[in-house]
């Protein structure tokens, strides 16, 4: 049986059951884990492999077990990350099935999470999956000194800054401690890596007053050539560094501020031209293409040739976060979280991918986008009721820039009838707001059963001030000189949603718990500022209400040590926001509402210790995503099409080893990731309907499965001297897969470029650890 008939025979009847069959099947389930479970529990043995050991995590704003949060988290701690080897958000997709990462073409750095098929359109509008920095929404994610990572998936308005309708990632950095420690770290490898990253805080003033510094620098050369301009693209040049300090001024009173700056400096990505439309087959500009594509295709993904100069990906920023918390007594705790950022940020890119100036943009380096948010909590206990209510604001704003400057081949029927490059430059100003409140209270009405439930008024702003593209035909020039946008189009739109959750946990004992919710989720609306046709010019907001059933669960089973959680899901999903590519002069892209659709999966996560000296842990997803209705106004009936950025399957496996060494040696550990991901379409058209423009997109929008495979071997605190040392390969079998599309093909550009994901890497990583 194939994949495709697998997650149809599987779909189906998990349709039809719905909310009744699903709560049957999980009942049904759990008495048998319940038996097994009341022979022994991990818990009680002090012997216990750390494979699985209880995790602790605060995806409800607070910490808990694991095993008993009503939410299908994906917990990733200091250790895990490090033995996975994630230095960057585009190795979060490989170790947290159900997260699908994708980047632009034009730009690794800039990434699209998705889960459970929900993630960002093109354009102004607000992401699906929402990433957390200290508890701050958006703040960056320096993947380095941190405490760990949570995924956690499904709609999170209630009680998170933001609404989202797929999910949010956590990103908890190390605060600082009573006990003075840190690490110094460096890595080299091939492709001339050379990184050093480091950590350190403690004390100042005993228990009163604490700091942690941490900094990071990575240096690797660029691993794709090209060879028209003899640039090598793809590098890494960055570094980040963030500082924190702790006052206690009496019991009960906490604040922490934290500084973070991050700078990238790097050579573009290494786009490369894929496809091209047979549309202008008959014209001089498609031989040339032609020309280009077998050219490209004889060199293969790392040797590119594009005439665009000069490439670069540039971002500084600078930003920090305010955390106060009061406790007040026993019952009620104040807390408010206030932070501020502003970067700059540009990039080029050529993205026809070819030899011939066809399509070339450049969003220049301009004034820095400004982002506040402030969030207050006033958390409470009442004998056996916890709850939350809390208040939060966020407001962002971008001065007038040049937003864009492109070089484009157009045809124009009575002024370039044949073809030719003009220029279009934007100028933009923009800003957005939110305003929300929320409650969440925790009942346990038994010493086995809690009831949750929640609620969230949200209000968001979208304003575009004064903007204008402008067409220039000859000369071209870099930048116009005497341009105002005084005149230009002036847009706002208000959104408002009311969100809620409510959900039920039964634990059967300790170490066994059956939960079950639903939610409602809420994702902005926007405006297209650069549409011509009044009707593009704003979108509306898109809403899914989620149903999710799922078991947790630490068991002995004779000398076996297992730790599991499954969840199933149902989501129903109105007013989806998709893109759609014209083909205007200048071109543009618009977001449109899709009309409605569904998805159904499956959530499997699972660890087992069979023995004191190996492990393996699975973890597993499965989705099946469907329109109930999809029609557009330019390109038809797209209710066949696929969810972009939704893979079917999703497979993780890392079987660990732990090696006996003599006592005092230290630890030996070694371990394999394999990762599969079967495949995906980029953009929302994608199954051929009958229309000419979506037998066009089609053709450059669906990727392949891919399998990646990581190995990492370990040395921990070699002879007691804190010194510990590893090796690693990365992607072993130097898989070639794809990591972002861009699809012009159903525009008069006529191309599609690809990005790939990165080669094969090799180093050796050594780490000195000090103090408690």
């Amino acid at each position: 049986m194939n994949d495709h008939a697998f997650g149809a025979g599987f779909a189906r009847p998990l349709r039809k059951l719905g909310l009744a069959g699903l709560l049957f099947a999980t009942c049904l389930t759990a008495p048998t884990l319940v038996s097994a479970q009341q022979t022994a529990s991990p818990s009680s043995d002090p012997n216990a492999a750390s494979a699985v050991d209880d995790v602790v995590v605060t995806a409800r704003r607070r910490q808990e077990r694991l095993q008993e949060v009503p939410i299908a988290v994906t917990a990733l701690s200091e250790e895990i990350l490090e033995e996975k080897g994630v230095r960057d958000a585009n190795d979060l997709g490989q170790v947290a099935p159900g997260l699908s990462v994708q980047n632009t073409t034009a730009n690794r750095n800039n990434i699209t999470y998705s889960i459970r098929g929900q993630g960002q359109a093109f354009g102004q509008n607000s992401p699906g999956v929402v990433p957390y920095f200290a508890e701050v929404p958006s703040f960056g994610d320096a993947i380095f000194d941190l405490q760990g990572i949570q995924v956690l998936k499904g709609p999170q308005g209630t009680l998170f800054g933001r609404n989202t309708t797929g999910g949010a990632i956590l990103f908890a950095p190390k605060a600082p401690s009573e006990d003075f420690n840190g690490y110094l770290l460096g890595r080299v490898g091939n492709y001339s890596r050379r990184d050093v990253e480091f950590g350190v805080g403690g004390p100042i003033l005993g228990e009163r007053l604490l700091f942690r510094v941490a900094g990071q620098m990575l240096r690797r050369d660029g691993y794709t050539d090209n060879v028209t301009t003899g640039d090598q693209m793809d590098n890494e040049h960055r570094q980040a560094w963030r500082a924190s300090i702790t006052a206690r001024p009496f019991d009960g009173f906490e604040n922490t501020l934290l500084y973070q700056d991050v700078e990238v400096d790097e050579a573009g990505s290494g786009l490369l031209l894929s496809v091209i439309t047979p549309t202008f087959s008959n014209e001089p500009i498609y031989t040339q293409l032609q020309t280009a594509l077998t050219a490209q295709r004889a060199r293969g993904p790392r040797s590119i040739a594009t005439n665009y100069e000069p490439d670069f990906i540039k971002l500084d920023s600078q930003g920090w976060i305010n955390t106060t918390s009061w406790r007040l007594n026993d019952h009620l705790t104040l807390k408010n979280i206030y932070s501020q950022r502003r970067f700059t940020a540009g990039q080029s890119y050529d993205l026809d991918g070819s030899p011939i100036t066809v399509l070339h943009v450049t969003n220049p380096v301009g004034k820095k986008t400004k982002t506040t948010s402030e969030e207050f909590q006033a958390q409470f206990n009442f004998g056996n009721i916890d709850g939350v209510i809390g208040y939060f604001t966020e407001d962002s704003n971008t001065p007038i820039v040049y937003g864009f400057d492109t070089r484009q081949f157009v045809r124009i029927p009575g002024l370039l009838p044949n073809g030719g490059v003009i220029q279009a430059v934007n100028i933009a100003q923009g800003s957005s707001g939110s305003r929300a409140f929320y409650g969440q209270v925790d009942w346990s009405v038994t010493d086995q059963l809690t009831l949750t439930g929640g609620i969230r008024k949200t209000t968001d702003e979208r304003s575009s001030g004064p903007s204008e593209t402008f067409v220039l035909f000859s000369p071209l020039q870099p930048y116009p000189t005497g341009l105002t946008a005084a005149a230009g189009a002036r847009l706002f739109a208000s959104f408002d949603a009311t969100t809620w959750n409510v959900a039920a946990n039964y634990q059967f004992s300790q170490d066994l718990n059956v939960y079950a919710t639903v939610r409602k989720g809420f994702k902005s609306g926007g405006f297209n500022g650069t549409a011509i046709n009044p009707a593009d010019q704003f979108f509306q907001p898109e809403e899914v209400t989620d149903y999710e059933f799922g078991i947790k669960g630490l068991a002995v089973l004779g000398d076996w040590q297992v730790r599991y959680a499954a969840d199933v899901f149902y989501d129903d999903y109105t007013n989806i926001q998709r893109f759609v590519n014209l083909a205007t002069v200048p071109a543009s892209t618009v977001t449109r509402n899709a009309a409605a659709g569904s998805i159904a999966g499956i959530d499997l996560d699972l660890t087992i210790a069979p023995t004191d000296w190996f492990s393996a842990s699975v973890q597993y997803t499965y989705l099946d995503a469907k329109y109930d209705s999809y029609n557009d106004a330019l390109l038809g009936d797209l209710s066949s099409s696929r969810f972009p950025n939704t893979p079917e399957h999703q497979l993780n496996f890392t079987p660990r080893v732990e090696i006996p060494l003599p006592e005092g040696m230290g630890d030996l550990s070694a371990l394999a990731s394999v990762y599969y991901q079967s495949g995906i379409a980029t953009d929302p058209a994608n199954v051929p309907n009958g229309n000419a423009l979506v037998a066009l997109s089609s053709m450059g929008t669906n990727v392949d499965a891919y399998t990646r495979i990581d190995l990492r071997a370990d040395w921990r605190n070699i002879n007691g001297t804190g010194v510990s040392a590893a090796a690693y390969v990365r992607n072993a079998t130097d898989e070639e897969y794809i990591t972002g599309t861009n699809n012009q093909l159903t525009s008069q550009f006529g191309v599609a470029t690809y990005l790939y994901g990165q080669p094969r890497f090799f180093g050796v990583e050594l780490r000195f650890d000090f103090g408690t």
